[in-house]
């Protein structure tokens, strides 16, 4: 790969806006994309016609060791790359990050400053960047003066591909100045809804990124988040002052999640609920999530009677107290995480497989948020919520804390307008009432009464307080209490719970029942099979080795592989470099890196095994009928289909959308499970396909789509593919 030379930082000279105009692509029927004609900045790359995204697809898989983009990768990669400003909405476990950091590596100088609020995001996704040899750093408030110096210099002289910073960093007036002569060609906004009042998780460090975003001279922004429903995204595009972006929603729907809810009569029954959950959950790591400290105490104190290893987090808590716990959860030495949700922001933990909300959120986004950090590998997970009746003061006394009385609005005008016209520092007014200051600043904003920076607060000449804008705070506490009253009655589980969710976020559900919830389909007494497969020898004996390693690099397990790709090595047993690399999640910066080791074990394993087991785990394919290596939810998918049913009949019974379906069906092609496609592409389709491929390897789809027209669907286009390219490799 690549890189820039050490050069002296200097000052750009940016070639003038170009108007470009950009085609609708036809996206899949499970990705919402808008696009328009825009002016945009200097792109990374100069694009090169049809397979402009060939080098995008070349990173993906040698560096990242993934087969293929994910809903909505491919779509913001290529803008981003073409210069255009663009918003991704993608669920937890999406893959958001891969969204800049592909880009960091294709730009042929300068690098790519990612805006986090979260350190434990920094610390994990730089530890886990400098695994694949990539230049990455973070410059936050956790190092030292010597050491944000050191990471600075080395952002002026072009030695870093990629560099985190928090919000709160444009505050910063030395920051501000330094970052005029870096050489910043894409400004990626993780958690974007944090801009956005109307969000569950506002943030007032974001509104200063537009500002920021000038004095690093314009480059293309991506703003990305996992919550974000129409309001709020408009909100966003606004805020960080996006230029006609492309907005891309891959979706809300976490198909591997099991969703649940249940009443209990008081706090007795929820504890006991809890301890016996915990007692059954063999499988991965768990969350336990709070309403509030006290209950957080309680709940580990109950833990530790029913003898269930745990430990409490909360912001209480001493900051190196803190530390420790979410190393030892992320480094695996704890297994189960009882914690306020001031836990697991930026926790990018791929393998926990059980979520508890032991209480009411104050919304379906903040609910969803946080009980979607289970299952991020795409593995089996569960998420239960256990409420009682007297839940709901916590999160009534926190909505009705954040929105203050007219009288509070006054007064803190008052205080603010008696500086003038200096900057009052928000801290300061936010001694006595913390919750109330951000609702009432935002309401003399809107009022034209002040302005506000990330960290202070200013009066503006105005007619005084008698303009207050007071209809503006009770729009906002009317908004809060209808998403409580969301997150109530999705508690009360009287339709499906993803239906619930998904209409939430304006996103359809197909009709009946989704079998994967406790509305739809009781907790079976099984475990899972993914419980199971980690039982297995040859699984364990991977984690122990993959441990040793996380521990002698100094970063957690799963930067070094996830479960979901010890699971693929134990099911395939690969003996060759070959069959390690195309493994999903190798690739061939990992195997270069440590992968010789496990090839070693499973290059064993498959010796010692005989010899029609070690056929049917390589290929899965000595068998029409063998499932064995596929994961969870491809196995359940080609259950359904061997029956000869169409996409769109699994895709309702399954709960999932038909090109979920053409996915799986399509991996299925590729591993040689599948000897016939003829039930779902018939032999005239296939033929025009072959006819349009002109024995070419099929690479993206849209060409295609465009070249054959309404006749031929894109999960026909997407089979017909893995089909294809599958004969060329005989």
């Amino acid at each position: 790969m690549r890189r820039p030379p050490a050069v002296a930082a200097r000052r750009r000279v940016h070639p003038a806006p170009r108007r470009a105009a950009f085609v609708r692509p036809r996206w899949p029927r499970s990705l919402k994309c808008s696009t328009l004609t825009a002016t945009v900045s200097p792109p990374l790359r100069t694009p090169s016609g049809p397979r402009e995204l060939a080098p995008a697809r070349r990173v993906l898989r040698d560096v990242f060791g993934f087969a293929d983009f994910r809903p909505g990768q491919a779509e913001l990669i290529g803008a981003v790359l073409a210069g255009r400003d663009a918003l991704g909405v993608m669920p937890t476990g999406g893959g958001k990050s891969l969204c800049y950091q592909i880009p960091a590596l294709l730009a042929e100088d300068g690098m790519v400053l990612v805006v986090s609020p979260l350190l434990a995001l920094m610390h994990d996704q730089v530890a886990a960047l400098r695994q694949y040899g990539i230049a990455a750093a973070a410059l936050n408030s956790t190092l030292e003066r010597e050491e944000q110096a050191a990471v600075l210099d080395a952002a002026l002289r072009e030695r870093l591909r990629l560099l985190y910073v928090a919000p709160e960093r444009f505050a910063d007036l030395r920051f501000l100045a330094a970052l005029r002569q870096l050489r910043v060609r894409l400004l990626a906004v993780d958690e974007a809804h944090c801009v956005s009042q109307w969000g569950h998780d506002f943030r007032p460090a974001y509104r200063d990124i537009a500002a920021a975003r000038a004095a690093a001279g314009s480059p293309p922004l991506i703003a990305l988040t996992a919550t974000a429903d129409a309001r709020v995204r408009a909100d966003i595009v606004q805020q960080l002052a996006l230029r006609d972006p492309l907005v891309c929603v891959a979706g809300f729907d976490r198909p591997n999640l099991r969703l649940s809810a249940v009443r209990f009569a008081n706090e007795r029954e929820r504890l006991a609920a809890v301890a016996q959950r915990l007692k059954e959950h063999r499988n991965g790591s768990a969350i336990v999530y709070c309403a509030t400290r006290r209950q957080v105490e309680a709940v580990t104190t109950y833990l530790d009677r029913w003898r269930i290893e745990c430990a409490a987090y909360h912001a209480g808590m001493p900051a190196d107290e803190r530390a420790r716990v979410q190393n030892a959860f992320v480094n695996d030495t704890v297994r189960v995480i009882v914690a306020t949700n001031a836990f697991g922001m930026g926790i990018d933990k791929p393998d926990v497989r059980l979520v508890i909300h032991a209480g009411l959120p104050q919304s379906l986004e903040a609910y969803y948020q946080e009980a979607g950090r289970a299952g991020r590998d795409g593995e089996p997970a569960e998420c239960c919520l256990y409420w009682t009746p007297n839940d709901r003061r916590v999160p009534l006394f926190f909505i009705e804390r954040e929105h203050p009385p007219a009288e509070r609005v006054r007064e803190l005008y008052r205080l603010i307008a008696a500086e003038a016209p200096g900057w009052v520092r928000i801290e300061r007014l936010a001694a006595d009432d913390p919750g109330g200051v951000n609702a009432a600043i935002h309401a003399l904003e809107r009022s034209g009464l002040v302005e506000r920076r990330a960290l202070a607060v200013r009066a503006l000449p105005s007619g005084g307080e008698q303009a207050i804008n007071l209809a503006v705070l009770e729009e906002h506490r009317r908004y809060a209490l209808e998403k409580f009253a969301a997150m109530e009655e999705y508690a009360r589980a009287g339709d499906c719970l993803r239906a619930q969710i998904l209409r939430y976020f304006g996103e359809e559900h197909p009709a009946g029942r989704c079998g994967r919830c406790s509305v739809c389909a009781p907790r079976a007494a099984e475990r899972d099979d993914a419980a199971a497969r980690d039982e297995t020898a040859l699984f364990q004996t991977l984690r122990r080795l993959r441990r040793q390693i996380a521990e002698r690099r100094g970063v957690p397990p799963y930067a070094i592989f996830t479960d979901a790709t010890l699971r693929e090595m134990a099911a395939r047993l690969p003996r060759t470099p070959a069959e390690m690399i195309a493994l999903p999640g190798v690739g061939r910066a990992k195997w270069a890196a440590f992968g010789e080791a496990f090839l070693e074990v499973t290059a064993a394993a498959a010796a010692r095994a005989p010899a029609p087991v070690t056929r049917r785990r390589r290929a899965a394919a000595a068998d029409e009928g063998s499932g064995a290596g596929l994961s969870a939810t491809l196995r359940r998918s080609w259950e359904l289909l061997r029956q000869g049913l169409d996409l769109e009949t699994v895709a309702r019974q399954r709960g999932l959308s038909p090109a979920t379906i053409a996915e799986h069906l399509a991996e299925l092609v590729e591993l040689g499970l599948v000897r016939d496609i003829a039930p779902w592409v018939d032999p005239a389709t296939l033929a025009r396909i072959r006819q349009a491929a002109n024995g070419s390897p099929i690479g993206r789809l849209g060409p295609l789509k465009d070249l054959l027209g309404e006749g031929v669907t894109f999960e026909q286009l997407r089979v017909a593919r893995a089909w294809l390219n599958r004969e060329r490799r005989g």
